[in-house]
């Protein structure tokens, strides 16, 4: 054999070439979807199923034929669950080009280890000595019998873990019972080819002797380094069938010319030979979601079809057709007399529903006119509409947000008239609409099973070295949040790890879902939300439903090493099931201290406990818990939160965007705020966490000591929010501005034109926006609570002060706007302090916490480092830093 044994074997160089000798000639292939199911597969996928006796394929033998021809396949075959009954339909009709197969359930006898395993060239006979000689459960008799009835067979998806019990050394003993193994099958993940690929080729004659001496017993077959490899569809729902194969090229005829190899035996001998190699496409989640969709349009046809109304029948008819599925579609007659009945009976109106539908998958169905032609009869062969796996997900999320518009203004006026009917039927509407999206989300998590199995196979099969290891390639991350849109410290945050990463080669992709609008780049994501709405008293504040399915597809696709949760919302709650699906660490951000704000807008001890309590659910199953500041590492404890998983992260300031060489007069030109003046400042949201009344009264205060004393001064609010009305009536005629909000290098120069910021807040965990007024060079004036105090020097880049001490507020602003010196001295302190707060260092920090999760994850499920090469990784050590699965 070859040292790839996935292509045929050469010929020698110095020999002509002979009969039956492969040879080139691409347009002379010979192709075999060999892993193929028919309605004889009759058990349920999925145990659940079962108890409502669904199969798991409706495909009728005859249909699989044709298809696979149609898909130029040259032979055929149907692999049956544990039975040949479909096969032998085809068998006893005469077709030819066929070869009965089985897939076979097996076990290993010591734990059960669940196999399946495809056989071809059977007979009935044959299949019935598999249930006569005990077969299935004893894997190793099993093969010897194949060894002696000298058939071909190839281990079905070896990396699949069906009953929970698959380990490596399973894996190992096949490659001593097995001649050949599927390498690409059309329904499982692609996550699986190369690492059963890299463990065949990695087979050898010492390998094999030392697998022989480990598990006690001798390959069953010849050269069994040598391997066979296949590649089938394992189609159960006439979607796939002939878009994966086994391939084998022409051989020399008798007369010279290369020629297919048309006759079954012959092709089987040399698959088992190692000639062969597997084609086309692997599997992936929208594949699988397909497959379980097509299977229950079936059993709705056949359990329900007959019993369904006129109306019912007429919609379910239109829907079939998308998965290839004929049912008689009721006349115009038939339908003209069920409306009448309707009327003359006043039965209630058309469900809503059926309403939605009939409104909106026309429409829908003109964007995609590809999958509209695929609903005529006669284009089976080629594939129903629901077989283009890509365009019919992306159909079906169309038409479900279609639906939803539709359905909008009933719902509404049903609630508006107090119609309970109206208002149940419209939630069961609504309820099918998101139950339509269950066999991907399923599928999603069914895909992604093996995940940790696969990772942790091919670690131990591969050489330090060679890269295949997961320890040997960059981490990924995706960060989930529900503010991107907003401008805030948060949402910079944000955006500055974004660019840092991508600056540094690092793979941080950003996930949100927002209607606000958000900077187009390469790693963030906007998904649309299915629903929006506004805050309450918060209009620059979002509450959305994201598109989690869609979201989930992406993070299937990506596949993240770690997940990380910047907000406690609905798209951090999106992240969470993200990190179950992919079975992968989890980290976040506390970044607002949501207790406290409950407390202050509510001053209700009930609403802060219960917050406490959702607070401490969300994040006690992350690994790791950043703050922004190490006064809440406490705080964070006392609701109950392990405070061995938090780290209190670097705080970092972008002193290129923030800095005073942006001081310009103009900006206050623009802004109609005096330029002569001293300027007092305050950046982010105008509300009542930000503890905004407070500074409301003091600089009433502040403006008529200013004009007792003839100094000149102004206050600039730069941000929006429930508050802005309220504070700026109450401080008309006190010289405050109100800016609303300012972006990019507009918000750089209000800063650096500024003489001082005012942040009385006591919610906030950093206070990012202290750090950027002091890389600006002003001076910052904070309370005591909360994070911003440890971001400045007290005396030397401002002052901190009482939250609950006014006047002292008062006598420190009066006293900074009288003394120019003062201001300017601290000023230069301020700057000084923040050229030691690099984001990059901020970032690393970040990363590295990550890259500690992720690892301490992986050597939960034992992969550790095999060599010092995997074992360094440029990481520092964070104390307190303790990961583990999801």
């Amino acid at each position: 054999m070859p040292d790839d044994p996935t292509h045929a074997r050469p010929l020698p160089a110095a020999e002509a070439p002979s009969a039956g000798s492969p040879v080139p000639g691409g347009h002379l292939l010979t192709r075999l979807d060999a892993h193929v199911h028919s309605w004889a597969s009759d058990g349920p996928a999925v145990a659940a199923l079962g108890l409502m006796g669904v199969p798991e394929c409706y495909s009728p033998p005859e249909k699989v034929y044709d298809q696979a021809k149609a898909r130029g396949m040259d032979l055929v075959t149907i692999t049956d669950h544990d039975t040949v009954k479909g096969a032998m339909e085809l068998v006893e009709r005469g077709f030819q080009g066929f070869i009965v197969g089985e897939e076979v359930t097996v076990y290993f006898p010591e734990d059960r280890c669940k196999l399946h395993v495809l056989v071809w060239g059977l007979t009935p006979a044959k299949h019935e000595d598999i249930a006569a000689l005990g077969l299935r459960d004893d894997v190793y008799a099993f093969a010897r019998w194949l060894r002696e009835q000298n058939l071909a067979h190839s281990l079905a998806h070896p990396l699949y873990v069906q009953n929970g019990r698959l380990a490596r050394e399973h894996v190992e003993k096949c490659a001593l019972l097995f001649k050949c193994f599927e390498i690409v099958n059309g329904a499982h993940s692609s996550i699986a080819v190369e690492p059963i690929r890299a463990f065949l080729d990695a087979l050898t004659p010492d390998r094999i002797d030392e697998y022989a001496a480990r598990y006690g017993f001798e390959p069953i077959w010849p050269r069994a380094w040598e391997k066979g490899r296949t590649g089938g569809s394992d189609d159960h729902g006439l979607l796939n069938i002939g878009r994966t194969w086994t391939e084998l090229d022409p051989v020399l005829g008798t007369d010279g010319q290369p020629r297919k190899v048309t006759d079954p035996a012959e092709f089987m001998r040399r698959v088992m030979g190692g000639f062969s190699r597997p084609g086309g496409d692997a599997g992936h989640s929208s594949l699988l979601a397909h497959q379980f969709t097509t299977v229950g349009a079936n059993f709705y046809k056949d359990r329900f079809g007959a019993r369904t109304s006129t109306t019912g029948k007429a919609v379910a008819s239109r829907l079939l057709r998308f998965a290839g599925i004929e049912m008689d579609k009721p006349s115009r007659k038939r339908m003209a007399v069920a409306y009448a009945k309707r009327r003359l009976l006043k039965r209630k109106k058309t469900h809503p529903l059926v309403g939605a539908l009939r409104q909106s998958i026309g429409p829908v169905l003109e964007q995609y006119p590809d999958l509209r032609d695929r609903l005529r009869p006669d284009e089976w062969t080629g594939g129903a509409a629901i077989s283009q796996h890509d365009r019919m997900a992306s159909f079906i999320d169309d038409l479900l947000d279609g639906l939803r518009v539709s359905l909008a203004p009933g719902a509404r006026r049903s609630l508006a008239r107090r119609d309970k009917a109206a208002m149940i039927d419209h939630i069961a509407a609504y309820a099918m609409v998101e139950a339509a999206q269950l066999p991907y989300i399923y599928s999603l998590f069914h895909q992604n099973k093996e995940r940790v199995f696969i990772e942790k196979f091919t670690h131990d099969i591969s050489s330090p070295g060679s890269g295949a290891s997961v320890l040997e390639r960059p981490m990924r991350v995706l960060l989930f949040t529900d503010t991107l849109g907003d401008v805030n410290g948060v949402t910079r945050f944000i955006y500055n790890m974004a660019d840092i990463g991508a600056r540094t080669g690092r793979d941080l992709q950003v996930v949100t879902s927002t209607n606000f609008p958000v900077a187009e780049s390469a790693y963030v994501h906007n998904f649309k939300p299915i629903a929006a709405g506004k805050m309450p008293k918060y209009e620059n504040l979002e509450f959305v439903l994201p598109p989690a399915t869609r979201i989930l597809r992406f993070a299937d696709k990506h596949q993240p090493d770690a997940i990380h949760i910047s907000t406690p919302g609905p798209i951090g709650l999106v992240g969470f099931l993200t990190a179950r699906m992919l079975r992968v660490p989890v980290l976040g951000v506390y970044h607002t201290d949501f207790p406290a704000y409950i407390d202050n807008l509510f001053e209700d001890p009930g609403m802060t406990f219960l917050c406490q309590k959702a607070m401490r659910a969300f994040y006690k199953p992350f690994q790791t818990i950043f703050t922004r500041s190490k006064s809440y590492i406490q705080s964070l404890g006392a609701i109950g939160l392990d405070e061995r998983k938090i780290v209190a992260l670097k705080p970092g300031v972008d002193t290129t965007t923030f800095s005073p060489q942006f001081r310009t007069d103009r900006i206050w030109e623009a802004t109609g705020v005096p330029k002569r003046s001293v300027k007092a400042i305050f950046v982010g949201r105008v509300s009542v966490e930000k503890n905004l009344p407070m500074l409301t009264p003091i600089w009433k205060q502040v403006h008529e000591e200013c004009r007792r004393r003839g100094l000149d001064a102004d206050l600039a609010i730069v941000g929006d929010g429930p508050y802005r009305a309220r504070m700026q009536r109450d401080l008309r005629g006190c010289r405050a501005h109100f800016l609303g909000f300012r972006h990019g290098q507009e918000l750089s120069e209000l800063y650096a034109s500024a003489d001082m910021f005012l942040f009385p807040s006591i919610t906030d965990t950093l206070g990012q926006v202290v750090m950027e007024a002091q890389a600006a060079g002003l001076p910052v004036l904070v309370t005591e609570m909360g994070g911003p105090k440890e971001v400045m020097e007290d005396g030397r880049t401002g002052h901190v002060l009482g939250h609950k001490n006014p006047e002292q507020w008062v006598d420190a602003i009066v006293g900074l706007i009288a003394d120019n010196a003062r201001r300017a001295e601290m000023s230069r302190a301020a700057i000084d302090a923040m050229q030691s707060c690099s984001l990059e260092q901020s970032f690393e920090e970040f990363w590295a916490a990550h890259e500690i999760a992720w690892r301490q994850h992986l050597a939960t499920i034992g992969i550790t480092p095999k060599s010092e090469r995997q074992a360094l990784v440029e990481v520092r050590d964070l104390s307190g830093v303790k990961a583990a699965s999801v």
